[in-house]
């Protein structure tokens, strides 16, 4: 019986003492997928703080590398493939093109953030 009160204790005790890092409302669901033809392509799922932008979450699953420029940072490259010459990545959102750079975008809702090495 005591064994039994013992065990008890212990799981109450530990019940009350795991605290989730994030509420569930404070993330949101954050898809990243990246597709360079012949080079790499990678596809993540994972939760993100909620208004974070593009670029900090990106950041977080990723090497990323960036140029600021005029119009704010530029991608140029990612998990170690660089777009070089006519190439650029291109920033698609819930499967449209952007028509802001990654900095601009905000995770405020579920999100999916797409990535192609495209030529121009």
């Amino acid at each position: 019986m005591k064994l039994k009160m013992r065990l008890f204790a212990v799981l109450l005790i530990g019940l009350f003492s795991i605290q989730p890092t994030f509420a569930a409302e404070d993330t949101v669901q954050f898809t990243l997928e990246i597709v360079a033809e012949n080079q790499v392509t990678l596809t993540s799922i994972t939760q993100a703080v909620r208004g974070l932008n593009a670029i900090e979450a990106i950041n977080q699953v990723v090497i990323m590398g960036i140029k600021n420029t005029d119009w704010g940072p530029m991608i140029v490259s990612l998990a170690s493939v660089e777009a070089v010459g006519n190439t650029y990545w291109a920033l698609f959102v819930n499967g449209e093109m952007s028509m802001v750079g990654a900095q601009d975008v905000i995770l405020d809702v579920d999100t999916i953030i797409r990535l192609i090495l495209t030529a121009f």
